[in-house]
C-alpha cells in the first residue's frame, strides 16, 4: 500500500529530525497502542533496550535502528488488523482535507494542556485534569462541520484522539462539540476560538464527555495561526 509506505516515511523523518527521537519514538509507540514488551519482542531485543532509547539513556538510535523500530510499529498493527494504519492513511483519502485545517503540527513530547493554554491565551471553561496532548489541529469550523458528516470526521481519530482541536471561525460554539459527541472522537482538549462565552449545550457536552474544553482570547485566526506556528 503506497499509503502504508508514506506513512512510514512520515514517522521516520519525524524521529529522525526530532530533537529527542527517544521521546518521539515513545510518542508513535504510544499513538500506536504498543507496549514496550511487544515492540521489543517484534525486534527481538530486551525490553530494556527500548526503554532506554525512549528516556534518553542510551545514545541516540541511527537511521537503521529507526528503520527497524518504525517497521515493526506497522508490522504489529498489521497482524492486528491494521486499526491504527488505516486511520492514518484514511487521513490521505478525505476529500479537500486542506480545505478545513488550516495549521496542524504534532508535538516531539507531550505538554501539559495548562503549558498549551498559556501560549495561546487560553482559559478553561470548566474545571478538568491537566492531561498531556501530542499536537494540535486548527479547523475552519464552518467548513470541517458543515461539509462533513460525523461518519467522515471519526475517520480523523488517528488525528485527533489525544491532540487539540482549536475551532475557528465560530458562531456560538455548540456545533464541534455535537458533531464530536456523534463520532468516537476522543480529544485531549478541544479550544474554541472566536467567541467570548461557551454555549451551555456545549459545555453540559464537555462535561458529559469528559472533554477538555477551554477558550482562546488571541484577537484574530490569523494572530492564533501566527502564535501557533512559532511553537516548538
Amino acid at each position: 500500500m503506497a499509503n502504508v509506505d508514506e506513512l512510514r516515511k512520515k514517522i521516520a523523518g519525524e524521529i529522525v529530525l526530532s530533537g529527542k527521537p527517544g521521546e518521539t519514538i515513545k510518542k508513535w509507540r504510544q499513538l500506536f497502542q504498543i507496549y514496550q514488551t511487544d515492540l521489543s519482542k517484534e525486534l527481538g531485543m530486551n525490553t530494556s533496550v527500548i526503554s532506554d532509547y525512549e528516556s534518553g539513556r542510551r545514545k541516540s538510535p541511527g537511521t537503521k535502528m529507526i528503520e527497524k523500530v518504525v517497521n515493526a510499529l506497522v508490522e504489529i498493527d498489521l497482524a492486528k488488523g491494521g486499526k491504527i494504519i488505516k486511520e492514518f492513511v484514511a487521513l490521505y483519502n478525505i476529500p479537500d482535507f486542506d480545505s478545513f485545517i488550516l495549521l496542524r503540527k504534532e508535538f516531539e513530547k507531550p505538554i501539559k494542556i495548562n503549558t498549551f493554554l498559556k501560549r495561546i491565551n487560553g482559559k478553561a471553561s470548566y474545571e478538568f485534569k491537566n492531561r498531556l496532548i501530542y499536537g494540535f489541529s486548527v479547523m475552519d469550523s464552518k467548513k470541517a462541520i458543515m461539509n462533513f458528516s460525523p461518519l467522515e470526521l471519526s475517520r480523523l481519530s488517528s488525528m485527533i484522539n489525544r491532540h487539540c482541536i482549536i475551532f475557528t471561525n465560530l458562531q456560538r460554539g455548540r456545533s464541534p462539540l455535537v458533531a464530536v459527541r456523534l463520532t468516537n472522537l476522543e480529544p485531549g482538549l478541544i479550544v474554541l476560538h472566536g467567541i467570548l462565552k461557551v454555549d451551555e449545550i456545549a459545555l453540559r457536552i464537555a462535561k458529559l464527555e469528559n472533554i477538555p474544553l477551554a477558550l482562546s482570547y488571541v484577537s484574530t485566526t490569523e494572530n492564533l495561526i501566527s502564535k501557533l506556528e512559532k511553537y516548538k
